[in-house]
């Protein structure tokens, strides 16, 4: 496996908490503890632009599949509830807040169309909402603790998410029903993912380990191990064949599905808390807690 190496021009000045890869390649939005998101150009590690006006750390973010709009979810409460702020891309400016949540906010994700977004937070709770009206369609509750991942199925009609609770949940996104629980992590589950045929499902713990999971019979496939610390952040790569981690190790891993066997890794100067990969599977991203946004451009094929 070969790779080549960027550094994203610095600018964070706190530890970056979350990375997302646009879907054609060409930028990279980071989100950061001191309060701001950036968008990068890619490979050629420019900032496009800075977006500010939270007060709090900004805890994860994700890119509409048009690059038109970002989401982002942070610590900052508004009259005492969680904030989820959609901006606008092009100008920087806040669009719309989305709030509803008991607290801090810590996880956000879109589904493919843009429209719907899913949230979750030190409430225990996962929240759907219409992104246009910022009207929330769903509370879902059944963590016993706070949720830190949220992901949609390729087809919107699924959610993930995973908590303190050591577990991870699908949830009937339209209905707004539990569908199933993942039990099997020995500590909290940090992040999720859904493979882009939407049958399984990914997830990182603090158990040093990545699980993955058939969403239909909620059996666990495989354990990928390997860290040898929490691992913070994990997503597909390209068609599902392949996973990408991030942990506390400072190091990034590039995973087969198929045998559980790592195919790659990159030791970082820092511990990765988050990772993206483009659709096509030519990007990956990191954000480390040495508040660095990471790129590498991958051969085709792992």
């Amino acid at each position: 496996m070969k790779a080549r190496a960027l550094e994203v021009a610095a600018g964070h000045t706190r530890r970056v908490s979350s990375v997302c890869v646009s879907a054609d390649g060409r930028r990279v939005l980071s989100g950061s503890l001191d309060r701001t998101l950036r968008l990068w150009e890619l490979p050629s590690g420019r900032c496009l632009r800075v977006f500010e006006g939270l007060t709090h750390d900004v805890n994860s973010v994700t890119l509409s599949r048009d690059a038109r709009f970002a989401l982002s979810a942070s610590g900052e409460l508004v009259a005492g509830e969680g904030l989820v702020r959609v901006w606008e891309t092009d100008s920087g400016r806040a669009a719309r807040d989305l709030t509803g949540h008991a607290g801090e906010v810590s996880a956000v994700a879109l589904d493919a169309s843009g429209a719907g977004a899913a949230s979750g937070g030190v409430d225990a709770t996962v929240r759907v909402w219409d992104v246009t009206s910022g009207r929330a369609i769903h509370v879902l509750a059944g963590h016993s603790g706070w949720v830190r991942a949220v992901a949609f199925s390729p087809r919107g009609n699924l959610i993930v998410s995973g908590g303190m609770d050591k577990t991870v949940r699908v949830w009937d996104a339209a209905g707004g029903t539990a569908a199933r629980v993942l039990e099997g992590h020995g500590d909290a589950v940090y992040s999720v993912a859904v493979s882009p045929d939407g049958r399984h499902a990914l997830s990182a713990s603090r158990d040093r380990t990545l699980r993955l999971w058939e969403i239909e019979s909620g059996r666990c496939v495989r354990t990928l191990e390997g860290h040898a610390e929490a691992v913070r952040a994990v997503c597909f790569k390209a068609d599902g064949a392949w996973a990408l981690s991030g942990s506390e190790d400072k190091t990034v891993r590039l995973w087969s599905t198929a045998t559980g066997e790592p195919v790659w890794t990159e030791k970082t100067m820092g511990a990765v808390l988050a990772v993206s990969s483009s659709p096509d599977g030519r990007w990956i991203a990191a954000g480390t807690y040495d508040r660095k946004v990471l790129a590498w451009e991958l051969e085709p094929g792992p």
